[in-house]
């Protein structure tokens, strides 16, 4: 091979991944896209993913696995997506517990990190963290609240150590003022079960799993712990307009992939997640399943995970939070 034959090949090789470099339009996907989901079938992040999935095999006439791996709080799954081939055909789809868990684990259980070793693709939706009271607390606000528990202890629970839920009590706690004790749970379903039946006296929840409740009258909102009221949530104000401006807890889902993932390809996994979000059927569903969709990008998810940090470590560390 001559000089202008080998300088001919070395641009040909060189030329896709140019193309990648440039954000010009990849080759991609090529074969079976696998979306890990790091916890049980059931979820929020899984039913996301089933249906964003479903959408995008259909578009790119490729299949979309989606496949549970759980385990060790979420960490299972997204140190196998960490270790995958930075190629796009293997991603994490995964609640913000992702960020939590190596603030509230050791690091050798944990030994991720979750901005430097993954590339934020998208943020499709988040679901509305709701403060629930059992009647018998008699009380229906915050302000209600914040008088009887500077007299008497109450408890609160949702879910486990080292939760968003258990942070969200940590950061009421430290803003209120309150004698709060934390009740840990395995899951979030008996948590909420264990407040229903009176045994505790504060949950935190999302609306989905808590609107039969509300409605029903076994349990009171006090309100969201999101920035703005939503109509999603009827009848419940922010805790941050009640006068607790720093207590905004969110709970979204977010699709990642291994650091080193061409820009290209994360681009085009960005253009087509939003236009199945705007799909009418796709909205149905999420919303059904108390989704609000927010369709945010790469820059806005790696907005949501620097805001968590920000928000979350220092509560980790005052309060020496560690997971079950």
């Amino acid at each position: 091979m001559n000089r202008k034959q080998a300088l001919a090949t070395l641009i040909a090789l060189a030329l896709p991944w140019t193309a990648l470099a440039q954000g010009t339009e990849p080759n991609f996907p090529t074969k079976a896209i696998t979306i890990v989901v790091p916890f049980p079938p059931g979820g929020s992040p899984d039913v996301l993913a089933r249906v964003i999935g479903d959408k995008l095999s259909a578009r790119w006439g490729q299949p979309v696995v989606v496949e549970n791996r759980p385990g060790a709080s979420g960490v299972t799954g997204a140190q196998h997506v960490m270790r995958a081939t930075p190629d796009g055909h293997t991603l994490l789809m995964t609640p913000n517990t992702f960020v939590l868990a190596p603030l509230v684990m050791s690091a050798q259980a944990a030994n991720y990190d979750p901005q430097a070793d993954f590339a934020p693709v998208a943020l499709p939706s988040k679901t509305v963290l709701v403060l629930a009271a059992h009647p018998r607390l008699g009380v229906k606000n915050m302000a209600e609240l914040v008088r009887l528990g500077k007299d008497r202890p109450i408890t609160y629970t949702g879910s486990g150590n080292g939760s968003p839920q258990h942070i969200a009590g940590e950061m009421l706690r430290q803003a209120a003022g309150l004698n709060l004790t934390f009740v840990p749970h395995r899951g979030l379903a008996p948590a909420l079960a264990d407040t229903v039946a009176g045994h505790i006296d504060l949950v935190f929840v999302p609306y989905g799993a808590a609107a039969g409740h509300l409605k029903g009258g076994a349990l009171v909102g006090l309100g969201t712990l999101d920035e703005e009221p939503q109509a999603a949530t009827p009848g419940l104000q922010p805790l941050a307009r009640q006068g607790y401006p720093d207590l905004v807890v969110s709970v979204w889902s977010g699709l990642f992939a291994p650091k080193g993932t061409p820009p290209a390809v994360i681009a085009r996994l960005d253009r087509e997640i939003k236009a199945v979000l705007q799909m009418p059927d796709v909205r149905a569903r999420l919303e059904q399943s108390g989704q609000i969709i927010t369709a945010g990008g790469p820059e806005e998810l790696a907005g949501a995970v620097k805001r968590d940090l920000a928000s979350f470590t220092p509560i980790v560390r005052a309060n020496r939070i560690k997971a079950e």
